[in-house]
């Protein structure tokens, strides 16, 4: 994963990049991932899925 062209980490899941983004003063909610002009998805292959990010998550 990358913020502003620097890569940040690796994201596996949707709970990785919302962790992520909060650790560089990023505030995103799992019902932004979708629409936020701020999260540009590559990859996956279908396996980004936001019905995996509704499980409970510890900041």
């Amino acid at each position: 994963m990358s913020l502003q062209g620097r890569v940040v980490g690796v994201a596996h899941g949707v709970q990785d990049i919302i962790l992520l983004a909060r650790r560089h003063g990023v505030e995103l909610e799992v019902e932004e991932l979708d629409r936020t002009p701020l999260v540009e998805w590559r990859g996956g292959g279908g396996a980004w899925g936001l019905s995996e990010a509704r499980l409970p998550m510890s900041r």
